[in-house]
């Protein structure tokens, strides 16, 4: 099976829309598929509330990838984008530590299921593995994100954007209540607390291998203390894999007593770079309390023998950490840890692509040095020159110069001296422009 997630997954956006996989690439007429959400049968776009498990589970998009899965085994669908570029990054190496989610996930199901669809692609059979976000609750900003998947960026958001309208299929609107003139959490963004939405959950619960959740910041919903709750009640737990990306700024041993009764705990925690970088990319983050809580995880893995476990820590490569990934792996080292890239997929303003060839060229010289020393560094240079023949984008280098003197007037830091590589990377690219 190429790929278990368009067999076997349920991808539950933010706003309750459906999405083909976590990290599904926009097809090319992204408008028409409305930032990859998924339609049924009669063109509807599909939301958790308003159709039935199996129904998503024979989406446009699954049946669509599943079709392409049984013609050729070996070939990649246009919406799995995100994963082939992993993989070439890594040279197709299985066993990497940075392997492709596709390849991640085959342990979640290897059972050999593409004989039983029908010609269309439709199966009939529940999801082993869930992967959900209990709307955008978070507690940190940080500067690649945006309201979709952080409340606390509201206020910025309107003042910059000059809008009030979020989302990247059906619009969300953000509305202030009154008289304190805060933001409401638009409802479409707590789909979770309609009554229809549990009863779906516990269908699903006596099927689920594996559940991956992240956010917002999954540990600050209540709404995912309620899911482990039910599934430990019931007696599934101890079925199930546990998959976390989180920012692991609310630890604690309430959530660790809740853990030990699944079969297995994997966690990310996403820490960008170290230091004053870290502070300002995952703002208001704060370096001490992220370093705390690592270590925090490295006693519940030791207490709860290896089942709950911090696989690594993550960083998003692009324009912010252009410079400071060696930095980053070579700290995380330094603690017994994994460090992961991620290549960011938006927005366009925050990417290395964006950068002029020379500036991408500059950085593959850069990361040559490190070649001898890093695992990671063969793998930034292969991924930059996979793009190297892309022409950049001189008007969103501006934009990222705006938007960040913009986020320095707001939070008082300042990415010129905070990240200075970046900022001189960014001034030549601008005179290369002009």
């Amino acid at each position: 099976m190429f790929c278990n997630t368009v067999w076997n997954g349920l991808h539950i956006l933010p706003d309750g829309y459906i999405r083909l996989c976590s990290i599904g690439a926009d097809s090319i007429n992204t408008n028409d598929l409305d930032g990859q959400r998924c339609r049924d049968k009669d063109g509807n776009i599909m939301h958790i509330l308003t159709h039935s498990i199996k129904d998503i589970m024979n989406s446009d998009k699954h049946r669509e990838v599943r079709r392409v899965n049984i013609a050729d085994p070996t070939a990649w669908s246009q919406h799995c984008g995100c994963c082939e570029k992993r993989e070439i990054a890594t040279n197709f190496d299985i066993g990497h530590k940075n392997r492709s989610r596709r390849i991640y996930l085959l342990d979640v199901d290897r059972s050999e299921i593409m004989s039983k669809a029908t010609s269309d692609g439709s199966i009939d059979w529940m999801p082993t593995s869930l992967d959900i976000r209990f709307g955008n609750l978070c507690n940190q900003k940080c500067i690649m994100c945006g309201p979709e998947y952080s409340n606390l960026w509201y206020d910025e958001f309107v003042d910059y954007f000059k809008k009030t309208d979020i989302g990247f299929g059906a619009k969300n609107h953000l509305v202030r209540k009154t008289p304190t003139s805060q933001w409401k959490l638009p409802p479409e963004l707590s789909w979770y607390n309609d009554p229809s939405w549990w009863p779906k959950f516990e269908e699903m619960m006596p099927h689920l291998k594996h559940i991956y959740i992240t956010g917002g910041e999954p540990m600050v919903t209540p709404a995912h203390d309620v899911m482990l709750d039910k599934l430990i009640a019931s007696g599934h737990a101890k079925n199930i894999w546990l998959e976390y990306d989180t920012n692991c700024s609310v630890i604690n041993d309430k959530i660790a007593q809740r853990w030990v009764n699944f079969k297995k705990v994997d966690i990310r925690g996403s820490m960008d770079a170290t230091e004053n970088a870290y502070e300002m990319i995952r703002f208001p983050g704060k370096w001490d309390t992220f370093k705390a809580n690592i270590l925090r995880l490295k006693t519940y893995e030791k207490e709860s023998n290896g089942r709950i476990k911090l696989m690594a820590l993550t960083s998003c490569f692009q324009m912010t950490t252009a410079y400071t990934a060696m930095a980053s792996e070579e700290w995380c080292k330094s603690i017994g840890f994994n460090f992961h890239l991620r290549f960011l997929e938006g927005p366009p303003w925050h990417s290395i692509e964006s950068l002029p060839i020379s500036a991408r060229l500059d950085l593959i010289e850069y990361y040559k040095k490190y070649t001898t020393t890093s695992e990671k560094a063969p793998m930034l240079i292969k991924h930059l020159e996979s793009h190297i023949t892309e022409p950049g984008s001189p008007a969103n280098v501006l934009k990222f110069v705006n938007f960040m003197d913009y986020l320095d007037s707001t939070r008082g830091t300042n990415w010129r001296e905070t990240v200075p590589e970046t900022f001189d990377m960014i001034t030549k690219a601008i005179a290369a422009a002009n």
